[in-house]
């Protein structure tokens, strides 16, 4: 039997030189970084990683902050509080609102 070689179509989308983006099929297989980030991007937070978790090992310990710096984080969650549960303002009251006005 004779044997019939037939080259598949390239996988992906043409580039402007002739080449073809092998990437941008979803069938390939990429790992996480490589799908999201760029290669500088991946080794940036690789080195950020590792400071993380090298950087408190080798600090000596730091006092604890004063005590007007630990509220800031409460002090902002019931601002937020109160913004997330303040009434509409007074002219809006009761008034049917059309999704497609916020569009």
């Amino acid at each position: 039997m004779p044997s019939s070689q037939t080259s598949l179509p390239p996988v992906g989308r043409p580039t402007a030189h002739g080449g073809w983006h092998k990437h941008d099929d979803p069938s390939t297989p990429r790992g996480f970084c490589a799908k999201y980030f760029s290669v500088e991007s991946c080794l940036l937070l690789a080195l950020v990683t590792v400071l993380l978790l090298v950087l408190p090992l080798v600090l000596p310990p730091l006092p604890p902050p004063p005590l007007v710096v630990l509220l800031v984080p409460v002090a902002m969650l019931a601002v937020l509080l109160v913004l997330a549960l303040m009434p509409a303002a007074a002219g809006a009251r009761n008034e049917v609102v059309d999704a497609a006005s916020y569009l």
